[in-house]
């Protein structure tokens, strides 16, 4: 097959076609996780009296009017697209599906997201799929499964117009179902455009970008599907009064929803963030061509110390016109070129955490005599484009909106508890648009403790320490009371067994600033983890950002003390059940390029592995914004098998996703200081020794 350029002539037989460097990067992406599902789908229920083969040939149409509907990657070491006759590449099937009047769509959502849902081999299939599915008594939907490599967000409301043209045209005798075979889009150079996006993200100190902070609750899980949240709605009125605000700023409508979200994230501590934005990059010429003309552009915020919601406004404009600017460079290909060249690993978790959307909605769909439709194109999406994405949408004057989420980012309670956060928070913003940020979040403050907390004291200066738990652990009598200052505890199989035969264990919570905070008494079986069982009596506790400012319930942040200014030391949060949650140390977390790691998460982890005495993580930052080079240091317990490559394999098996891959060093024992913590610097100088 010889490559011609793209043109409009119909071959008989393939063609090859370059892909977009749009389409590229996807094509690249998905060699490097084959089992990542990048789709979507969306469905139409037509009542009436029409035929399978009349919707079958209709899909066939469409097909012939896009020729990147019909093509299939070809491999080697540059990917093409051989562009097919569409009657030789066309999917099309038909199934019953059993639901009751009004239930159709529901029905088909689910039926393909259990049935249809997978891997897409775009070697062997098409970019789109359709699936015809009857209900009996003239009632069918048909669901559109699509891939995003021919196929964006855009394209549905252009299937939608082009597919009703076939479908009345089929209908009507002597009418001309489709014209001529549209071309395909020329692709520009935009080297000097990369250049310039990879500019002004060096001198936008990447490697100090924090990680961005959400809110938490029970139920988390490691897994990447994405889900979405129940519909929720912006009432008119306040739609109306965000309209004006964001004329009178001189900025879109699209862009007082950036900031009514960035005002969300900003009452949970975020005040520097990224948040992308999917951008239609089509043309005149193009606009109405199905195909992958969607980019997404990141966008830095930055909210200002006692900002109002006027002065949001004007900041998420800046922001979005990094949109206008950007909008032509593949998403990918910054990614690529800001670690290829300056060695920023902006991979996962920097760019791709938090999106939102909003396309218009199509209004000018024709009529087809004899035939009612409903469409359905708010269907959940297949794809994780970003951790958390907010999809809103307009409707006459009102809105609405969900959040499509990964579990492994947020789990479901928190997600609503986000969304709820948004609907609230867009009122209060533009009643009080000039009100500081600060004032309008709802900061939490927990009750005093009882004077009883039913956990036995004991002074700080005789707190015990992890050897003595240890020790204790590895001896027979259980009947006293260890005590091991929270910051030194490891959760190991040893001290778990202690716990569960009747050991009592104490994790004494003393902060060098605010002194004691209280005590956990610690049990393996506690579904709650590490929490202030017993806070020190009399205390009002908060949880407060960097800076000193409260915050909500359920958001992470460090644990101090109401009336004390200062910051705490120790990471917590506070759950609705008003129980302290508690993370570790504040100096355990490192943080790079919007992405974090959590060295006491990392360390119990390593610690719940099965004949380890010890454990300890070690990272060394990077310049630049690179990956930071992690250690995981592990003491096997005394009789056990020393074997490097096997605790490396085993290590490696139980490490967080997202996170840098570690070095796994065994050692005799951990370095500790006078206070009985592990001593970082003697133990990275013992490694590179």
């Amino acid at each position: 097959m010889a490559e011609t350029p793209p043109t409009a002539a119909a071959a008989p037989g393939p063609v090859l076609v370059r892909l977009s460097p749009a389409q590229e990067s996807m094509w690249l992406e998905q060699q490097l996780h084959p089992s990542a599902i990048n789709g979507g789908f969306l469905s139409v229920l037509v009542r009436g009296d029409v035929t399978a083969a009349q919707v079958r040939d209709a899909c066939l149409v469409v097909c012939e009017d896009n020729p990147q509907l019909r093509g299939l990657v070809t491999g080697g070491s540059e990917a093409r697209m051989a562009v097919h006759p569409a009657p030789d590449v066309l999917q099309f099937e038909e199934q019953p599906l059993a639901a009751a009047p009004g239930e159709e769509l529901a029905e088909a959502r689910r039926w393909y997201r259990e049935n249809r849902v997978g891997p897409w081999d775009l070697t062997t299939r098409t970019p789109i799929a359709f699936s015809l599915l009857d209900h009996g008594g003239e009632r069918r939907t048909l669901v559109v499964g699509v891939h995003h490599i021919a196929f964006d967000g855009r394209s549905k409301f252009v299937f939608a117009r082009q597919f009703l043209r076939a479908l009345d045209a089929l209908r009507t005798p002597g009418s001309t179902p489709h014209r001529p075979d549209r071309d395909l889009p020329e692709h520009p150079e935009i080297d000097q455009e990369l250049d310039q996006v990879l500019q002004y993200w060096l001198a936008a100190d990447l490697p100090s970008l924090p990680a961005l902070v959400l809110p938490r609750g029970d139920g988390a899980d490691p897994g990447e599907e994405v889900r979405p949240t129940p519909r929720f709605d912006l009432p008119a009125a306040h739609c109306a009064r965000l309209g004006r605000l964001a004329q009178e700023a001189g900025v879109s409508f699209f862009t007082g929803l950036v900031a009514c979200l960035a005002a969300v994230l900003h009452s949970y501590g975020n005040t520097r963030f990224v948040v992308g934005i999917p951008v239609d990059t089509s043309v005149p010429e193009t606009r109405d061509h199905i195909g992958l003309q969607v980019n997404v552009v990141p966008c830095l915020i930055e909210v200002e110390e006692d900002a109002g919601f006027r002065g949001l406004l004007a900041t998420a404009g800046r922001a979005l016109d990094l949109v206008r600017r950007h909008r032509r460079v593949p998403f990918g290909w910054v990614l690529r070129e800001l670690r290829r060249r300056h060695g920023a690993d902006v991979s996962q978790g920097a760019f791709d955490r938090i999106g939102v959307s909003c396309p218009t909605v199509v209004r000018d769909l024709q009529e087809v005599p004899g035939l009612e439709f409903d469409w359905d194109f708010f269907a959940p999406n297949s794809t994780r484009s970003f951790d958390l994405i907010l999809q809103l949408r307009r409707e006459g004057g009102a809105a609405y909106g969900r959040l499509d989420f990964t579990a492994a980012a947020i789990d479901p309670a928190a997600a609503a508890r986000l969304t709820a956060d948004y609907t609230r928070l867009l009122e209060r913003l533009t009643e009080r648009p000039d009100t500081p940020l600060h004032l309008l979040d709802e900061g939490y403050v927990r009750a005093p403790a009882p004077t009883r907390s039913g956990i036995p004291g004991q002074a700080a200066a005789g707190r015990g320490s992890y050897r003595e738990l240890a020790a204790a652990a590895a001896g027979t009598d259980v009947s006293p009371v260890i005590h091991c200052p929270v910051e030194q505890f490891l959760p190991t199989a040893a001290i778990s067994a202690f716990s569960r035969a009747g050991g009592r264990i104490v994790l004494d919570v003393v902060d060098p600033a605010l002194g004691r905070l209280g005590g956990c008494a610690w049990h393996t079986d506690d579904p709650y983890g590490t929490w202030l069982t017993g806070p020190q009596p009399g205390l009002r506790f908060r949880v407060t950002d960097p800076a000193g400012r409260t915050l909500p319930r359920g958001v992470p942040g460090l644990l101090g003390i109401h009336g004390d200014p200062r910051p705490g030391t120790f990471r917590a949060w506070i759950d609705a059940d008003d129980r302290i949650r508690l993370l570790g140390l504040a100096d355990q977390v490192h943080h790079w390029v919007g992405r974090s790691l959590d060295r006491t998460e990392a360390e119990a982890v390593i610690a719940s592995l099965p004949d380890v005495h010890e454990a300890a993580v070690l990272v060394e930052p990077q310049a630049g914004g690179a990956t930071p080079k992690v250690s995981a240091v592990v003491v096997p317990a005394v009789g056990t098998d020393g074997d490097p490559r096997v605790w490396r394999r085993t290590v490696r098996h139980v490490w967080p996703s997202g996170w840098p891959q570690p070095a796994v060093h065994l050692v005799d024992r951990l370095p500790r200081t006078a206070a009985g913590t592990v001593d970082g610097a003697g133990l990275g100088a013992e490694l590179r020794r």
